[in-house]
This record gives structure tokens, C-alpha cells and sequence, in this order.
């Protein structure tokens, strides 16, 4: 193996185990440089009271600690009345969605109730978690996309933001180009349609699933099944699919902030997902793993764990000293790294701030 593979897991795990380098050491003589979370526990066992990160934190030491739920299937919410309402627009102003024609890639159903956004129709901030707050520019209807950026199929309940998931229409070819799920992630989908119907029958949102724009909590549902899409595709090892599925749940944190109801068991879901991400390398663009290290960052930061948090933004650090110390770097990776790497110091000196978590517009 690579001395420079090698030196970089040992630097990932350093992370984990909170900066004891004997347990780095003993998971990369003993198991190599593959993460392996069932590896990762026979280290801790191995090495009691040292390194326990094995619960996300929460808010205060004070709260009792909540579990993540282990499967895509077993979070239900309790909805507040406020996440049933759907927000109306200016029925006086365009709307900036349009509709896309799709269709299903496992039972076929064409047709689907899925909406784009027009270009330049909405401007974008991000909360701290980099999960999309959307404005209007004026012209157009002010609309949360969130509450219609998930596709969701009425037969089978395959979901997904992404257009390519499905099988789209090509105006310009006049033939259909079929869906970018890998065809093992179809076979699984197609073998699990019972197990998503259940989980539609046990959350009770019913056809406000269907309807777009969505309410909070049928648009928190949306993100849950596109989740449970991810989930399979992190099972057969897409690349990638742990850092949708923060991203998931950043969003439904986002989602029930808006709605009033408490984000805590979310982040702590997303949290959870991104250090997947993180220690497996899990990333099709070096810059989602530098927005990913900057988002640990700010959730560590969030549930009180400044010093965990500084782990992070030391992971961007190193990143940033080694590759200016490299003879050719990539100018394109070591921009990504100093972006957020000031951007995580500038949070961080301003920590005490008073309306440091806010949300834009709430």
C-alpha cells in the first residue's frame, strides 16, 4: 500500500479516535487502509475508555442522549400543526417551477408529478449546515423548493431530487434517456417496493406526498424516501450516496426548523452520515469532501463540541499545509480547501455572536 494512502487514513482516523494515534496504528496494522465500521468497533473494544465517539453529541450534557435510528425506515415523526400547512405563494406572480416529464425506472409508471426550478427564478442562501434557504428575486412566487425538489413515484415510491435518477425525456433526441441507478440499486429498489409502501402507510402523510408544493411534513416525507433510496445505494457502494444522505437530513433538519418543530435528532442522523462519508473517502469531487469537513465542523460546533469540531477544521489545515508543500498540487483542489477552510476559521471566531445559529429567514 501507498505511504501517502496510508499517512491519510491515519489521519481520518485520527479524527475517529479523537487523536490517539496507538488505536490510528493498531486499525492500519491490523485491517489496512479499508474503513470498516464493524473493524472500527473491535478497535474501541480493544482499547476501552479511549476514543468513544461512538454517540454523536447532543445539544447538552444535560439532555438525555437519543439513538439514531439504524435504518432508513424506522424514523416517524410527530408533526406539528404548522408542518401540515402548505405555504401558498402570490397567485398575482409566476410560479418558478415548471414541469418535467418522467418516468419510473422500476415499475414503470410514467408521467410523474416532478417539477424543476426555473433558472435565476429564486437567489439561495445556506444555514449553517449548508442546507438551501430560497428567496424570490421579485419577478417570481416566493416557494421553498424544498417542499417540491423530490420526485416521488405514486406506484413504487421511489424517490429522489435528482431528474437523472428517473427516465427523462430528451426534447432535443425525442428519445428517453433511461435512469442512472445502477442496475443492481433497481434490482434492490424493485425487491423493496413492499418495505416502502409499509413506511407510506405508517407515516400517515397519504397523498400530500403527491402534490406539489408540498407541506413541511409531506416534504420532510419526500427527503425520508429519497433516503431510503440512498440508503440502498450506500449498501451496493455507490459513490457518494453517504454524503446525499447528510445532505438528506440537513435538509429535513432545515425542513423542521421552518415547520417549529426541533432539529436535534436530524443532525444528528446527518452528522452521522457525513462521518461515514468522511472516513471512507466517500466522494466523487474533492470539494464535496471539503464542504463535508467544514459541515462536520459546524454540527460538532453545534451540539457543544468545540474541540471535536477544531479536529475538523484541523483535517482542512493539514490538507492545506501538505498540498502547498507538494511539487505540482492541484490549483483546483488547494482553492476548494483554502474557501472553506476560511470560511470554517471565520465560524469559528465568530462563535459567540448572538444570531450565529440563525436560520435566513427565521
Amino acid at each position: 500500500m501507498s505511504d501517502d494512502k496510508t499517512q491519510e487514513m491515519h489521519r481520518r482516523l485520527m479524527v475517529l479516535f479523537k487523536n490517539h494515534s496507538e488505536m490510528a496504528d493498531a486499525y492500519i496494522s491490523q485491517f489496512g487502509t479499508e474503513i470498516n465500521m464493524k473493524n472500527i468497533q473491535t478497535i474501541r473494544a480493544a482499547f476501552p475508555g479511549l476514543g468513544d465517539t461512538t454517540s454523536t453529541p447532543v445539544a447538552s450534557t444535560e439532555e438525555p442522549e437519543v439513538e439514531a435510528p439504524k435504518d432508513a425506515m424506522d424514523m416517524v415523526f410527530k408533526f406539528s400543526d404548522k408542518a401540515l400547512e402548505t405555504p401558498q405563494g402570490d397567485p398575482t406572480k409566476e410560479s418558478p417551477l415548471y414541469p418535467r416529464v418522467v418516468d419510473c425506472p422500476i415499475c414503470k409508471k410514467w408521467g410523474l408529478n416532478s417539477q424543476e426550478l426555473r433558472a435565476k427564478s429564486l437567489s439561495v442562501m445556506n444555514d449553517p449546515f449548508m442546507a438551501p434557504v430560497y428567496k424570490s428575486t421579485g419577478q417570481f412566487q416566493e416557494v421553498n423548493y424544498l417542499l417540491a425538489s423530490v420526485t416521488v413515484c405514486e406506484g413504487c415510491l421511489l424517490a429522489s431530487p435528482d431528474r437523472k435518477d428517473f427516465v427523462l425525456y430528451n426534447r432535443t433526441t425525442r428519445q428517453n434517456q433511461e435512469s442512472q441507478l445502477a442496475p443492481q440499486v433497481i434490482r434492490e429498489l424493485k425487491e423493496t417496493t413492499d418495505k416502502r409502501k409499509a413506511f407510506f402507510e405508517k407515516n400517515g402523510i397519504g397523498d400530500a406526498l403527491f402534490k406539489i408544493p408540498r407541506s413541511y411534513a409531506a416534504a420532510i416525507v419526500s427527503y425520508q424516501f429519497a433516503d431510503i433510496r440512498a440508503e440502498i445505494e450506500a449498501n451496493a457502494k455507490v459513490q457518494g450516496a453517504y454524503f446525499k444522505r447528510g445532505n438528506y437530513w440537513t435538509r429535513i433538519a432545515l425542513l423542521c426548523r421552518q415547520a417549529g418543530m426541533d432539529d436535534k435528532l436530524p443532525l444528528k442522523i446527518a452528522a452521522e452520515h457525513f462521518k461515514t462519508a468522511f472516513y471512507m473517502s466517500d466522494f466523487p469531487k474533492a470539494e464535496l469532501e471539503c464542504q463535508t469537513i467544514y459541515t462536520l465542523f459546524n454540527l460538532f460546533l453545534y451540539f457543544g463540541k468545540p474541540k471535536e469540531a477544531r479536529d475538523y477544521l484541523n483535517v482542512l489545515e493539514k490538507n492545506r499545509q501538505d498540498l502547498e508543500k507538494a511539487d505540482n498540487p492541484s490549483e483546483e483542489i488547494l482553492a476548494s480547501i483554502r474557501k472553506w477552510l476560511e470560511m470554517g476559521k471565520s465560524r469559528w471566531e465568530d462563535r459567540d455572536e448572538p444570531n450565529f445559529w440563525k436560520t435566513p429567514g427565521l
